[in-house]
């Protein structure tokens, strides 16, 4: 494929295989080639390793990874699925999420972003990527064009705090659902006093990894960005959506750009947020996989055994 996302297969006796995405993120020091020797490394102690919750009982002991971690954690899921004909959503005790995605307007010249904006027809929530020089200017233009819109923000760490105190008051005024990552995620004093200020929700998503540094910034944001990828799996992002929502934290699925198999691993578990970021299919030219049902912006988790989707057709 053309982005840096691979898939890793598990395999049972009976040829009933598992499929797995990672999508390997360099703001987490992870790449396609560093996964694959990593994979090599472990290899021979994942073949001795069997069933879903060894393998997740496996991911967590490795440091490091993440994207790597959430790739076996999804293959197991689907090889445990497919084996006992259920949906993963149904082997976790959940129900069958049919939930609403935002779409993503990335960085680009305001015209095009206004354009892409238009375009998104079927989609009640966009999210727009700020954190450039006249970030402010494009997001007014595209609410006041835009006005049955309902939008987000990311700044991906591209603000420092006076400015992100400014750009917050505007972003209310427009009626901004929440914003991504307004400062680097280790200004953590900065970012406390952002939250005094702020009249719009603020989530971390490069300040939270995982489940065993929430404490360290849970007093920090109104909510967090909680991705498969970035959590290390299925089980590790199910834990943490649930710790957020017992310490009060709001929670916002997302993801990485990934194909239709990535995605579904995440919405097996996205009756569990409280804002759903899913798009990153939808902004492929081509997706190897499929079997996600979409409306609009309504995405619905498979039915279908394991995770429900399967390498596409070509046409």
């Amino acid at each position: 494929s053309a982005f840096a996302d691979f898939v890793v297969t598990m395999t049972d006796e009976n040829g009933v295989t598992g499929f797995g995405e990672g999508a390997p993120n360099a703001r987490y020091d992870e790449s396609r080639d560093d996964d694959a020797v990593a994979l090599e490394e472990l290899s021979t102690a994942l073949a001795a390793v069997e069933g879903v919750a060894a393998v997740e009982a496996f991911c967590v002991a490795q440091p490091g990874f993440p994207a790597l971690r959430a790739a076996l954690s999804a293959a197991a899921w689907d090889l445990a699925g497919k084996q006992a004909g259920e949906p993963v959503w149904q082997l976790l005790g959940l129900e069958r999420a049919s939930v609403r995605t935002s779409l993503t307007i990335p960085i680009a010249d305001p015209e095009i972003m206004l354009a892409q904006a238009r375009a998104a027809e079927g989609f009640g929530v966009l999210k727009v990527k700020l954190g450039f020089e006249g970030d402010l200017d494009v997001a007014t233009l595209l609410a006041r064009e835009l006005p049955d819109k309902r939008f987000r923000y990311d700044a991906n760490e591209g603000w420092d705090k006076e400015h992100a105190a400014k750009a917050l008051e505007v972003l209310g005024r427009l009626g901004a659902e929440l914003v991504e990552q307004p400062l680097p995620a280790a200004d953590r004093d900065g970012q406390a006093w952002l939250l005094d200020r702020s009249p719009v929700q603020l989530f971390g998503d490069e300040a939270l990894l995982d489940l065993e540094h929430l404490d360290e910034v849970v007093d920090l944001y109104d909510g967090f960005v909680v991705k498969l990828a970035k959590a290390g799996g299925i089980a590790a992002a199910a834990a943490l959506m649930t710790a957020c929502q017992e310490r009060a934290a709001r929670v916002l699925l997302g993801c990485m750009i990934e194909s239709s198999l990535g995605i579904a691993a995440g919405l097996h578990v996205a009756g569990l947020a409280d804002y759903v970021d899913l798009d990153g299919f939808l902004l492929l030219e081509a997706d190897p996989f499929s079997g996600i049902a979409t409306d609009g912006d309504l995405l619905t988790a498979p039915d279908a055994p394991g995770l429900g989707v399967a390498l596409a057709v070509a046409p």
